[in-house]
Order: structure tokens, then sequence, then C-alpha cells
């Protein structure tokens, strides 16, 4: 039920007599729901008042015209008065940003009388229509629209109202928050949204609540939902032109808001009568009650009577209650004394504690000795091997240069020999030309000694191209070999990257396939061991395991070094005894499964000042692990607390290197695939193992994705090199497949010129025959001469060789012996090295036995202990329960009675029978009566305040009832008096906008029918009643719709009143005087703010300094000419 409005203040004045401000009636309204910060609104003069009162009994319908001809007078004298505008409650501006087909409008209104004009479509009524949504109103109220997103101009997403309400004067709205100003901002969008803004004259929001805009609507009494307030333009036209007697009545109404009041009185007088339904109800159960109480007061009289007996009860529930406590105090000494033995227990075992822990310490400390003994050795072994491999390598290259300065010897020899043979062959064909030349002569021979000169500088020229030719095959055959060498040394790359991706691969199926199964990663026989433990119940303590399972990792790229670091530990169990050890060592055999098991306890262990800094991570800073005991032993076995992880191998060495860190006894880094695992050694220095990578599914728990994504990027990575890998080995196919083509082009290259130099020598032969034979033997003897000289030349170089050959070859011979020694040496060193570390690696695995032994004795001590210290722990908290029940018994005792004395020889089962016996003669006293003496003292109290309560409940809804109804009937008169005042009002005002024109009329309202309709006489000579507006011409219809109109806004008390194109179906004649009769009646309605739409032009009106003329344009809407083509 909507909240009814206050009516406005305002004030009139008489020029005659200045009269007091009385409270009188501008609008119904109803004071079921009022606000204390709402105002009453002050109308009417004391004359107007008495007139209407001195006529109410009168139905005479000359008196009523009387009456309006006095009030019509009294009018005229009040309208000489200048206008004053509002102080407050007016509208001063309205801004519309993209609403209907306005994109940006700014709308100053006047405080009095404005027009708003402009051609059809230029967006007039949006006017009115931004008034009452920015007020809050709703949408389908305007005619309009259906929602709010059908406002919105097209094309744009979201609209924003804006409205300035003036707030001056002292009757002001909150001044001092919102000042003489109050903007009301609404914004809405086509997704649906929709929202307030409140702010004050300086823009500031005070609010976005639409519930402090409806108190400010109810404050100055807008009245947006009234239909009479905003006339819109289908509202006046069905109003002025198309409304029937019914319509009207209902127009009437609901703008003087008696409709809500009537509505309300009828909500009230329901709620009385189903209310005072009920009474009789109500005194039926009221009479049962005292019936009730009168019975429990008679049996409570009865109940005392037996009080004796109930003394007795008393006695022995006293006795029986301390007797209890008693019996309690006397188990609590006994509970002391087991209590001191358990504590003299826990004193020996500690002993035994402190005992064995130093043997575990000595042990672990002999354990760490022997274990840095061995990283010695193997420290100490590693550049004994490297000096090895150098040694050797030296000594291989010694061997493979002695091998080719032999080979070379040998070709040396060879062509030694050949040039003996030559000499000899030329020493014999000298000898023969000197016999030949003795017997030559003849004139021919000159000229063939020089056409054998040509030819033979023909053969040498040949042959030193081919010389040439041939010096370039060692190179080429040089490339060949380095090129065999580059594609052998990428064959074994190739092969072990391949292998690589294979595993890779294998690791990658096996996590996608594995994914969801947390014991992928373990051994066979796992899952049915872990389901075999937990379906058996006999274990002191459940078994810890597989530990892989209670550790979380927090970085995943660790997870290859540290599953391989930490080996078998991840499959191992952790029991607390003995003989959990022995029935799980048991139950892994029934499984068909191996697995180590370690006996541990669950105290806590303290490692906080052992770590290092914290700038470092360590295996336990990313590791997630819940469970203490696993904790206890990965930090005691695997020293996870004080080993760090450093990615870059480079970067972890030289940290380690320049820094010997405190708590650090080892640390991992990456490197390839695997890892490298660094140690301080004891000469200092570095010690550095490598760590293969681990295959297989992780058994740490993980995010499964991460690890698939991880050996993905692995996989992607090793694939790319593999990609390298093969492209560098296709070159090098294609360098050796090049060289080879080569060396085939060099031979049938070195073929041809061998041709060619047996053909300029078998020209060159064939000319020395002739030469021989015809001319004589000078020249070629001379040439004999010169070849064995040359032969001779090139055997001394050959010799010569040869020495240098056997120099090399000695001194390589040398070099490789010596480095035999060296090896030798190495050897024996080696041999040293080896024992010293397999008799290290021995004692270790001695040591490590002997302090599995130790560890095995101080947990089964550690379990006594903590086996007594549980015992003793129990003892304890039983005897707080037992203290906590002996303080109880003694609480709930003392709430019995004080202590009393025990008779000797009694006990509490003795008390507990005397007590039973006599609880049975009073409860059959009881059961006669119904109850002990409390409950029947309960039942009376109960019963007498349930009949006091309900009798006192019944009496004050009466009085209410009778209040409220006494308040309704005082209301309902006061409705019927307003209800005729009001109608007496626009009576009288119909009756003076007639005489503007010269008519007579009046108001035939009927309350009983519900019927509003005009009587009019348009000719004042006639003495007719008039005629109903049937019979009108249209132009006196229309004036006197008009007149109605304005007889109704008088009995309302909005501030503002709109009417939306009144004048549309009115001649020029009707509308000048009906528009002449609206400005007449806006001035004469002292503070109120009128708005009018008409499409018409209001040039008469333009000099008037009350009146505002807003001319609206055209506004923008994209539309185009069409062009038609010119005949």
């Amino acid at each position: 039920m909507p909240a009814l409005k206050r009516s406005r203040r305002s004030l009139y004045e008489d020029e005659e007599d200045l009269e007091e401000e009385v409270l009188g009636v501008e609008s119904a309204q109803s004071e079921l729901r009022q606000d204390n910060r709402k105002k009453p609104r002050l109308s009417m003069g004391l004359e107007e008042i008495s007139d209407i009162d001195s006529s109410e009994g009168s139905t005479d319908e000359e008196n009523e015209e009387l009456q309006a001809s006095q009030y019509a007078e009294k009018r005229r004298r009040k309208t000489r008065q200048q206008n004053q505008p509002a102080e407050n409650g007016i509208i001063e501006s309205v801004t519309c940003t993209n609403f209907m087909c306005h994109g940006y409008l700014e709308v100053a209104v006047g405080p009095l009388i404005n027009f708003v004009i402009g051609h059809n479509g230029s967006g007039k009524s949006a006017v009115l229509t931004a008034i009452t949504i920015c007020l809050g109103g709703k949408a389908s109220s305007t005619n309009r629209a259906g929602n709010l997103k059908a406002f919105i101009k097209e094309g744009q997403e979201q609209c924003v109202l804006s409205i300035k309400l003036k707030n001056a004067g002292e009757a002001g709205y909150s001044q001092d928050v919102y000042g003489k100003s109050i903007i009301v901002e609404r914004h809405f969008n086509r997704t649906g949204t929709s929202g307030f803004k409140l702010k004050s004259a300086s823009g500031k929001i005070i609010s976005t609540r639409k519930a402090d805009l409806e108190d400010i609507s109810d404050y100055f009494a807008l009245q947006i939902d009234n239909p009479m307030t905003i006339l819109t333009q289908d509202m006046a036209r069905q109003f002025l032109n198309n409304s029937t007697p019914q319509e009207k009545y209902k127009f009437f109404i609901k703008g003087v808001q008696l409709e809500q009041l009537a509505q309300d009185y009828q909500l009230l007088e329901e709620s009385i009568d189903k209310t005072e339904t009920t009474f009789p109800e109500k005194q039926d159960t009221i009479d049962i009650l005292d019936n009730i109480a009168r019975k429990a007061k008679a049996v409570f009289a009865m109940s005392e009577k037996h009080e004796n007996i109930r003394k007795k009860v008393r006695q022995l529930r006293l006795q029986m209650a301390w007797a209890q406590v008693e019996e309690q105090e006397e188990w609590l000494a006994s509970h002391d004394n087991e209590i001191t033995q358990a504590k003299e227990t826990i004193a020996n075992v500690e002993g035994k504690v402190a005992l064995v822990s130093d043997k575990f310490e000595q042990a672990n400390s002999a354990l760490e000795a022997a274990q840095i003994h061995v990283e010695d050795a193997k420290t100490e072994l590693s550049p004994i091997i490297a000096e090895k491999e150098t040694q050797k390598e030296s000594y291989d290259g010694s061997k493979a240069e002695a091998k080719a300065v032999q080979t070379e010897q040998r070709r040396i020899k060879e062509m030694l020999r050949e040039t003996e043979r030559r000499i000899a062959k030329f020493k014999d064909d000298i000898a023969e030309e000197y016999r030949k030349l003795e017997e030559a002569n003849g004139g021919s021979h000159a000229r063939r000694l020089a056409e054998l000169d040509e030819r033979k500088a023909e053969v040498e020229a040949v042959k030193k191209r081919s010389e040439d030719h041939n010096r370039v095959l060692q190179s080429l055959e040089e490339d060949k070999i380095r090129a065999v060498q580059g594609l052998e040394g990428l064959k074994a790359p190739r092969r072990d990257k391949n292998q690589e991706i294979q595993q890779c691969n294998e690791d990658l199926q096996a996590l996608m396939k594995d994914r969801g199964q947390q014991l992928g990663g373990y051994p066979q026989g796992m899952s049915n061991l872990i389901k075999a433990v937990r379906q058996d119940n006999s274990f002191q303590q459940p078994p810890v395991g597989p530990i892989g399972e209670y550790v979380r990792l927090l970085k995943p790229a660790w997870s290859g070094i540290l599953e391989k670091s930490f080996g078998g530990v991840l499959n191992s169990f952790i029991v607390t005894s003995k003989q959990d050890q022995s029935k799980l060592s048991s139950m892994m055999q029934r499984c068909r499964c191996s697995f180590p098991i370690v006996i541990g306890n669950n105290s806590s262990l303290d490692f906080s000042r052992n770590e290092p800094e914290q700038n470092f991570d360590t295996a336990f800073r990313i590791l997630a692990i819940e469970n203490p005991i696993v904790l206890r032993q990965l930090v005691i076995n695997q020293a996870i607390e004080q080993t760090i992880l450093i990615e870059n191998n480079e970067e972890a060495r030289e940290l380690m290197l320049k820094t010997v860190f405190p708590n650090v006894k080892q640390c991992y880094s990456f490197k390839g695939r695997g890892g490298v695992r660094l140690t301080y050694a004891n000469q200092g220095g570095v010690n550095s193992t490598f760590v293969d990578p681990f295959s297989g599914v992780p058994r740490m728990k993980t995010d499964v994705e991460i690890q698939i994504s991880l050996r993905r990027d692995t996989l992607k990575r090793l694939q790319g090199d593999l990609t390298e890998l093969d492209r560098c080995y296709r070159e090098a196919q294609n360098a050796v497949e090049e060289c080879n083509k080569e060396i085939a082009r060099h031979r049938r290259r070195s073929k041809e010129l061998q041709g060619d130099i047996r053909r300029a020598e078998s020209v060159a032969d064939d000319l020395q025959d002739a030469i021989d034979l015809g001319a004589g033997q000078e020249g070629k003897l001379e040439a004999l001469k010169k070849g064995l000289e040359e032969t001779t030349e090139e055997q001394t170089i050959l010799e010569g060789s040869y020495e240098e050959s056997v120099l090399a070859k000695d001194k390589f011979m040398a070099q490789m012996k010596e480095f035999q020694e060296k090896m030798t040496v190495i050897d024996g060193h080696l041999a040293e090295v080896e024992l010293k570390l397999k008799k290290a690696e021995k004692r270790s695995a001695k040591l490590i036995e002997q302090r599995h032994t130790v560890l095995q004795d101080k947990n089964s001590v550690i379990e006594a202990l903590r086996v007594a210290t549980e015992d003793l722990k129990e003892l304890q908290d039983g005897r707080t329960e037992k203290v906590e029940a002996v303080t109880a018994f003694v609480e709930g005792a003392s709430k019995v009675g004080p202590r009393v004395p025990i008779p000797p020889g009694e006990t509490g089962k003795a008390i507990e029978k005397k007590l039973e016996k006599v609880i049975q003669d009073c409860d059959a006293y009881e059961k006669k009566f119904g109850g002990n003496t409390r409950k029947i003292a309960e039942d009376l109290a109960k019963a007498t305040k349930e009949h006091t309560d309900a009798l006192a409940s019944l009496q004050e809804e009466e009085k209410l009832a009778q209040l409220l109804k006494l308040s309704l009937h005082n209301r309902r008169k006061r409705w019927e008096r307003f209800q005729k005042l009001i109608t007496t009002r626009a009576r009288n005002a119909f009756v003076l906008m007639l005489a503007h024109r010269g008519h007579r009329g009046k108001l035939a309202i009927d309350h009983k029918t519900r019927l509003l309709d005009l009587i009019v006489q348009p000719d004042e000579t006639q003495t007719s009643k008039g005629r109903q507006t049937k019979t009108l011409s249209g132009g006196e219809k229309s004036f006197s719709t008009i007149c109605l109109l304005l007889a109704l806004w008088e009995a309302m008390g909005a501030p503002v009143r709109c009417l939306d194109e009144f004048d549309v179906f009115m001649d020029s004649v009707n509308r000048d005087i009906s528009m002449g009769l609206l400005i007449a009646a806006a001035r004469g309605a002292m503070g109120r703010q009128f708005i009018f739409i008409t499409p018409q032009g209001m040039n008469n009106a333009d000099s008037q300094t009350d009146i505002k003329i807003i001319r609206l344009q055209d506004p923008e809407r994209n539309q185009r000419t069409l062009e038609f083509p010119r005949e």
C-alpha cells in the first residue's frame, strides 16, 4: 500500500483584511502513514471555509449559484495580486541525454507558467515523459513504452535524465545537505540496469536510493503517479474529448486522492473485524485456564501434609551423595600411586634413551667420517683416472705418428731403389751413346735436335701440370678424412639423442597412462600391500608408507633429481615397534613384495637451527610433508633440511667454491637431463658427482599436469636438438659425398694428364729415335747426362728424407716409452687408490649396518619411552578427569546439602537401598496427588500465570479494538467532510471558470453512483438549468472540459501541473479563450508551476513576464530526402 502524501504549505493573503493562516484542505490524505519530517499545507482563507461551512446542508441549486458568484468575486480580487513563484518544490531545469528522439536536450523551466512549443515530432512530449521517468514514475504510466529500454535513442546504449528541483526558503528539504537545489539524476541502459543519483546544488552525490527520492517527492507533494498531475497527450485527449461521466469521476477521485484514503479505511475495518472474531474463542480458553488453576491450588494444599517423609528422603539423599564422594576420593588416592610408579618407570627409560642416543651419535659420527673417507677416495680417484686418460691419449697420438713415419720410410726406400735402378740405366745409355757418336755424322742432326728440345719441353710442361694436380690429391684426401671423422663423430650423439627421446616418450606415456593413479610409480605389489595394511587392524599403530605418498613436491622441476637421490627411501614403510615391523614383513611376504621397513617414533624434531640461510631453496622447503614421522626420517636419513637446490650448475659450483655455507651438507643443480651433486671436500674444494636422469613415473605427489607439461617441454627440446643433429649429419654426409666426387674427378683428370704425358713422350721418343738413327747421338748424350745428374740429386734428397724419418721415428718411440712408463706409475697409484676406496666403502657399509642396528635399538627405547609417557599422560589425564569427577561429585553433593558424616559400615549401595524404600513410600503419596510438592507448586504457578496472562491479553485486545473502531469512525467522518469540502470547492471553481466566457453551469457529482458530468448553459439570457456536454458545440464542449480540468486542479495540492497538447482539436477562437482561461487560472494559483505542451504558436504571450515560451528545434533523425527522377 503506497504511502499517502501530505499537503503542501502555501499562503494566501487578502488585500482587504489580513487573515491568520489556518489548516485547510487542498487534497484528501491518509494519516495511516506519516513522516514527522513532512509538513502540512496551508491553503484556503477563513472566509472560504466559513462560506463552505454555511452551505453544508444546502442542496438548492440557486444557493449553490449564489455561493459560486461570491466565491468568484473573491477569487477575482485575489488574482489582482501579483503571483509569486514558490520557494521550493518546483522544477528549475530538465536535461535529457540519448532520450527518445533527443541526443541532448536541456530545458530551463520558468517558476510559474511555461509553454513548450514546436513542430510535430520535435520531442515536446518527451519533456513531460522525462519528468515522469526521472522522478520515479513507471514507464507504463507514460503510455509511451512498456519498459525503460524503449526510451533510449536508437543507436545508443544508455540514457541519462536529470531534473533540478528548487529547494530555497525556510521550508526547504534538508538544506544543510542539498543546498538551494536538489538534482535528481536517473540513468538506464539497454541491458536493463537502472539507478538514481541524488546530488546537492554543488553536484556532490548525496544518495543513490530510490527511497530517498520518494521521501523528497512526499515532502514536496509532487504526486508523480497522480494522473491529474502530469496529464499526458493520450490522457489529455481522452479527458478533454472522449471521457464519459464514469471516467471523469475516476479522474476526479484519483486526482484528489480520496480513493486511496477510502481503501486504507476499508483495510483497517477488515483487520478490526478479524480481530474481534477471535474474542469468544479466547474467552473460552480463559475459562478453561481458570478451572485448571483452581484444581492445582487444591492439590497443592493437600500435598503439604506429607512433609516428614520428604525430609527422610532428603536426609538419605544427602548421605548417599557424600558416600559417593568418599568412594571417588579413595579411587583418586589409588590413581596417584599408579602415577608415581609410572614416573619412576619413565626416569629409568630416559636414562636408557640417553645412553642409546650417545651410541647412535657415535655410530652416526663414525658413519659420516667413513662416508667422508669414501668421498675423499672418490675425489682422489677422479684426477688419477683423468691423468691416465690424458697419458693414454698422448701415447696413442705418439703411436699413430710413429706408424705414419714408418710408412713414410717404406715409401722412401722404394723410391731409393727405383732411383738406383734409373742411375744404372743412365750410365749404360751414356756409354752406348759415346759409342754411337763415334760412328754418327750427317747435316740434319741440328734441326732434329731443336725439334727434340721442343718436344721435351712440352713433355716437361705436361708433367709439371700432372705433378701440380697430384699435389692437390693429398689435400682432397685430408678433407675426406676430416669429413668422415665429423660424420662418425655425429653418429653417437644422434644415437644417444634418439635414446633420450625414446625414454622421454616412455616417461610421458607412463605419466599420461597413470594420470589419476597415485601408485603408478611404485613397484608391483605396492597396491596389494597398502590394501592389506588398511584392512588389518592388529597393528599397535598403523604403518606409515610408502613414504612417497606422504611427500608433496611443490616445485616439480626438481622431481627427477630428488627421485633419483631419495631412491628406495620413497618405497619404504615406517612402523613404531619391533612387533609391527615383524607383522609388516610377514605381510610383504604374503603379498610377494619387499620394501624397506624403518622403525621410527612420533616425537617432534626441531631442526630450525640446522637450516641454511633463507635465500636458498632446500629439499625440505620445496616439499610439503604433513606426517611428522615421515619428516623425521627424511631429516635424519636424507638431510633434506641441509640440502640446497640451485638450478644453474656453474652458479652452484662457484658459490660452493667461494664460501663454505653453514648448515649445508650438499647441493644439487641441473646439468643436461640429469644433475650434479656437489659436496665439500676435506682438504678444501668441492667434490662433484653426476646424477643420472630419473626414468619412470614420479612417486612423490605433485600436479601430474605440471609433470606432463615439463616432460613435453623436455621432449620438445630434445626433438629440437635431434633436428639440429640430423641437419649437421646430413651436411656431413653431403661433405663426404662431395669429397668422394672431387677425388673421383681428380683421378679422372690424373688419367687424362698421364695420357697426355705418354703421347708427348711417344712423340719425343720417335724424334729421338730418328736423331739417333740419322744424325748422330750428341743431343741424346747430353740429355742422358742431364737425366743422370737429376736422378743423382733426387737420390741425395731421398737419402736425407730417410735419415729425417729415422730420427722422427726414434723420437716418437722415445715418447711412447715415456708415456708407457708414466701410465705404469699411474696404474700403480690407481690400484692403490681403488683399494683404498674399496676398503672405505666396505667400512662405510659396515658402519651403515651398525648405525641401523643402533638406530633400531634407539627407536625401540624411544618407543618404550613413548609408551611409558603415553601411559603417564593417560594416567594424568585420567587423574584430571577423576579430579574433575571428584569436584563434580562434591559440587553435586554440595547442591544436595552440606557434608555429613557417613555411619560406620554404611556404603553408598546400602544407603541407596534405604533411599529406594523411602522413595517408594513417597511415590505412593505423590502418585495419589499427581507429583511431588515442587512439581505441584510449579504446576500451580504455571496455571495461575497462564490464566492471568490470557485474561490481560484479551482485555488489552478488546480495549485496542474499541480505540481503533472509535478512531476509524472519526476518520471516516473527517473523510466525508473532506469529500464534501473538495466537491464544493470544485463546483465553485467550475462556476468561476465558466464565468470567464459568460456561461453558467455546474458540476453534477454523484458519489453514490460514482458519476461526474457537466451541465452548462452557454446563453446567459436563458433561464433553463443548462445542457449536458453532448448537446454543446465543439468549442463549447472543449471550453467546458478545460474549465473542469482547472476546477479539479484547484482541489489538488501538487506544486507542479503539466498538460500535453490540450488544444489539438480546438479552433483558433476556442483556443484563444481556453488559453486565456488557463493563463488566468495559473496566475490565480499562487506559487504553482504550470507546464503546457502545444504545437501552436504563442505570439500573444511572448511579452508577458510570468510566462516563459520554450521553443524546441526539430531533432536530428538522420533522415534523407528521396531523389525522384525529373521528367
